[in-house]
């Protein structure tokens, strides 16, 4: 790992209030009630790795060079597959790098004037920008891996020297995790495996513990690859472990400490501006503070899968290479290759050789098998994010079903995963969101705020709200499109009505304006597509102003034509009284 990728964003002093032996002994010793806690929780991770993401099945012993023996010992990959696919859909449904998929607006006590939007459609700008400059969409799909295998997954987020963003995600199985009292994960803590050297380039030779500085300065060479454990802490610093008035690292409200686990010493204390660690779980496991995953539905018919593959697998071979039974006075061996011969004894029918027990049911292995596939696929949501390539996309054969139906399908099916999309959102996708604002604000890269955005508080400081995270990506859009959708009947009805009745007055009840904008938002289109309401307003005031200018104009005309009339008659006509009353009813009008 490079130096830059934990200590960036951090800021430590030689003289924190805390003494150093003191925290180091606080880390140690939270470290191994962490580490208790999760050993079930190894076990388990350790299963679902092997049937659903071999590449990361070595939680419970550490493999660095290449070994396929467990590769080899997955005889069907079928749950493998699926949780890639679970991955790459939540990633294509949530984080679309090819769309608009997350904006800020101002926060419920703010009001969104012009200055306000303009500022915060700014910054929802640049953050997109900066996203897709750095590492965040491989490292998120990296982290939805993990979420949807293990349950788990965990994210740090800060930036380099040159204020790029940086993300990573750590491995499950070297990180702990704790709650607060909300529920919320906030506390991260991570063991890394690293070399003398590792250590004494990362944190200085005058940092570490003097058995790691004799080991670095043998003349041999030897200690510099011995691996050491590292622990590194990120939680909320408790208020008398601060200094007040100072706004250093070891006094930042968010510690980050490092120690080396076996001699307690140490590393480093600084600490972060806010929570730079965010944990999502799939969903929650009872009062755990880790979650529980799709794989855990699809480890059982993973398992047998895998067994009833490898005994297909056997009965494939005895259907190639079937058992014989050969008479016991048989003196030459039958000639089992393509085309060979093999001789005997005519005189005795019985000593010809015969296949024994090779009828096994292929047939059925074959249904048991697609049957444990699909409650895999099932169990991933595979369907879902597939659902485009399905043959029932066709619409009884007779071709492709409408947009709307589509929708519709796309919307109820979604909308199944409403409850870990909304875990996703509130305990991962808004925070981070929230973290890039902050480390991009300090950074000067967001634009200057509006005056209607700087507040105070009761201490008479200025200060900025945080922003409000609103999502328009397509899992979202599926969610709210259902509650839209829903008025379209009523009003197709409530206008059939009114065209019986020849009344259009129960058409007032709807306020066709906001379902029109509604509706807009909600189907993806961007915000920037729809004009203000005063913009609006401004538009119609001047249509009604040129339709009354137009009726002015075609009353006049129609005067002056009826003048024309009057005037070509004789006064003492007959039409003319019926002319006369004519003018007077227009001039009326």
């Amino acid at each position: 790992m490079a130096k830059d990728d934990l200590k960036n964003g951090e800021e430590g002093v030689k003289t924190p209030k805390v003494s150093e032996t003191k925290l180091s002994a606080q880390i140690a010793a939270r470290w191994a009630a962490l580490d208790a806690d999760a050993s079930y929780w190894m076990q388990m991770w350790q299963i679902l790795a092997t049937y659903c993401m071999p590449r990361k099945s070595y939680i419970l012993n550490q493999q660095y060079g290449p070994n396929f023996d467990r590769e080899t010992q997955l005889f069907d990959t079928t749950a493998v597959r699926a949780c890639q696919i679970q991955a790459a859909g939540i990633m294509s449904y949530v984080n679309d790098a090819d769309s608009n998929w997350v904006q800020l607006t101002a926060p419920e006590q703010i009001e969104e004037a012009d200055g306000v939007k303009e500022y915060y459609a700014e910054c929802s700008k640049i953050i997109l920008q900066e996203l897709a400059r750095s590492n965040f969409y491989a490292v998120v799909h990296e982290a939805y891996l993990d979420r949807s295998a293990f349950g788990t997954c965990a994210m740090f987020v800060d930036k380099t020297d040159d204020f790029n963003l940086l993300f990573r995600t750590f491995d499950v199985g070297t990180f702990r995790v704790s709650e607060n009292n909300e529920g919320y994960v906030d506390t991260l803590f991570v063991k890394r495996e690293m070399t003398v050297r590792q250590v004494v380039q990362e944190y200085g030779l005058s940092n570490v513990s003097e058995k790691t500085r004799k080991t670095y300065e043998l003349q041999d060479g030897k200690g510099l690859e011995e691996k050491l454990d590292v622990v590194w802490a990120i939680y909320p610093r408790e208020e008398k472990d601060r200094t007040k008035g100072k706004v250093d690292g070891p006094n930042k409200s968010i510690a980050s400490v490092h120690i080396e686990l076996g001699t307690k010493k140490l590393l480093r204390n600084s600490g972060f501006d806010e929570q730079p660690a965010f944990v999502s779980r799939f969903l929650k496991w009872q009062q755990s503070p880790y979650g529980w995953s799709s794989a855990w539905v699809a480890v059982p018919d993973a398992k047998q899968l895998n067994f009833l593959q490898k005994q297909m697998d056997a009965l494939a071979e005895l259907a190639a290479f079937p058992r014989l039974l050969l008479p016991s006075g048989m003196t030459d061996e039958p000639d089992l290759t393509a085309g060979g011969i093999t001789y005997y004894d005519e005189s005795n029918p019985n000593a010809v050789p015969k296949e024994w027990a090779t009828q096994g049911r292929y047939d059925i292995g074959m249904e048991r098998i697609k049957e444990k596939q699909q409650h895999i696929e099932d169990a991933f949501n595979v369907p879902l994010f597939q659902m485009f390539a399905q043959e029932d996309m066709q619409a009884g054969g007779q071709g492709q079903i409408t947009a709307t139906q589509v929708r519709a399908m796309e919307s109820e099916k979604l909308t199944m995963l409403s409850p870990t999309y909304a875990r996703l959102t509130t305990e991962f996708l808004i925070p981070i969101i929230k973290r890039v604002y902050g480390i991009l604000s300090r950074a000067g890269m967001m634009p200057t705020p509006p005056k209607e955005l700087i507040q105070q508080n009761p201490k008479g400081e200025e200060y900025i709200p945080e922003p409000k995270v609103i999502f328009n990506n397509k899992m979202s859009i599926a969610v709210s499109t259902r509650s839209v959708d829903a008025i379209d009947p009523i009003i197709q009805g409530t206008l059939a009505v009114c065209q019986v009745t020849g009344d259009m007055s129960p058409m007032d009840n709807f306020d066709m304006d906001q379902i029109a904008r509604r509706k807009a938002l909600t189907t993806g289109a961007d915000p920037e597509f729809l004009r203000d309401p005063k913009d609006i307003a401004g538009i119609r005031q001047n249509r009604s102003q040129q339709q009354q200018q137009m009726a002015q104009m075609q009353q006049q005309a129609h005067q002056a034509n009826i003048a024309q009339q009057l005037g070509s008659v004789k006064p003492d006509s007959p039409l003319a009284p019926a002319l006369q009353k004519g003018v007077q009813q227009a001039v009326q009008q």
